[in-house]
């Protein structure tokens, strides 16, 4: 029987030493990799675009910069050096430009989200975060009332609840303390996440009336963690799917018990029904609007996701947006005086601060939003695909 030239060679060096064969792989794989970094760094499309070789040519730097948490510390430098406009990735730019927002977060049409950006829902079911198209708009057709300018004035009464605990929390902290410091940082996540739990799951932690919560927010903040590196992963094929199962099974006992946390409470909360009259939160537009079959309302799966994703954005976000806000306040004495007179003049007790009542406090909206401006709480980019034509931003 003839044996084909091309399987004889292949054979022959299937048998040579395996020191030869792992040479010859690692220099194929490096002539691989220098071809094609010098491909993405000369003649991609967006070679033009100013920014460091060694981002363009790998996604290694971004990578590395995302998991040590100083990714947005870095950007900011790149666009000192770099200007309004910088490539960060083989394939990937960004911009500082004041009306890229629009361009890109209100365009029409819609711009996808980027897929690796997204943490693959564990139980298969998306969230408001990560689903798209009818799923996305369905989704959140259902939870939308959760969240309207009614729904926040009838949910006051939960807020207002937290915001007390946590002044007489810091009271007693600051009494206790020998020099008067108190971290203030962690009872902000004690209060955040007390009051998103109750709104989101229909059940508080109780963490600002003991220590309780603090390894629940480490846990939640762990899965938040987790979705971040798998998210980095998934840029390095095949890598991604030896250490993503690596990666799944050192996190699988702390998943399993957010997971089984937030569906015992949603579950709870359900099986009391429709409280309208008596308490609002998150949950109360979605009571009668389960639909399994994904027609119309949300199914059940989907509620415990979205259950999880609203407790990690929304304690981390405005845990951090506090923090920021104290910090740079208490740099600046003079604003911070300002608002206080502001604060003290409106109001003669502190009953009579409510949601409600601090609505047409200028000043106080003006820290808010500056605060968010010099130190804006979202951890990660939001990128969006552009289509194969292309898309003309800031023009």
């Amino acid at each position: 029987m003839t044996t084909f030239p091309v399987l004889t060679d292949i054979s022959a060096f299937l048998n040579r030493p395996k020191i030869e064969i792992v040479g010859f792989c690692a220099v194929a794989y490096a002539l691989y990799y220098a071809t094609t970094a010098i491909y993405l760094v000369f003649f991609h499309p967006l070679y033009k675009f100013p920014g460091p070789k060694t981002w363009a040519a790998s996604r290694i730097p971004w990578a590395r910069h995302v998991v040590k948490g100083d990714l947005w510390d870095v950007l900011s430098r790149l666009h000192e050096q770099y200007g309004p406009v910088v490539r960060i990735g083989p394939d990937e730019i960004t911009t500082i430009s004041p009306t890229a927002w629009k361009d890109i977060y209100v365009s029409n049409p819609v711009l996808p989200k980027d897929p690796y950006s997204q943490t693959p829902p564990l139980n298969g079911a998306h969230s408001l975060f990560t689903a798209a198209g009818d799923t996305h708009k369905r989704i959140r057709n259902t939870l939308v009332n959760g969240f309207s300018d009614k729904a926040l004035r009838e949910q006051s009464p939960i807020i207002e609840n937290y915001a007390g605990q946590l002044v007489s929390r810091l009271q007693r902290e600051a009494a206790k303390s020998t020099d008067g410091a108190v971290d203030i940082q962690k009872f902000y996540g004690y209060a955040t996440f007390d009051m998103v739990t109750d709104l989101s799951l229909g059940d508080s932690f109780h963490g600002l009336e003991g220590d309780n919560e603090h390894s629940w927010i480490l846990g939640f903040f762990f899965h938040a963690k987790f979705g971040t590196i798998r998210n980095c992963l998934s840029r390095f094929s095949p890598l991604d799917i030896l250490l993503g199962l690596v990666l799944l099974g050192v996190t699988r006992k702390n998943r399993v018990r957010n997971w089984a946390t937030v569906t015992e409470k949603i579950d709870r909360r359900l099986s009391r029904g429709d409280t309208s009259g008596v308490r609002s939160d998150f949950l109360t537009p979605v009571i009668g609007k389960l639909d399994e079959g994904g027609v119309k309302g949300i199914t059940r799966k989907e509620l415990t996701t979205n259950g999880l994703a609203f407790v990690i954005a929304d304690c981390q976000l405005t845990t951090v947006a506090l923090s920021a806000s104290t910090y740079l306040l208490l740099r600046d004495p003079e604003k911070l005086k300002q608002l206080v007179e502001e604060l003290r003049g409106a109001f003669q007790s502190d009953d009579q601060i409510t949601v409600q009542s601090t609505q047409g406090l200028v000043y106080l909206e003006a820290v808010i939003n500056e605060s968010l401006r010099i130190h804006h709480p979202t951890p990660i980019s939001l990128p969006r695909l552009l289509p194969p034509a292309g898309r003309v931003m800031t023009g």
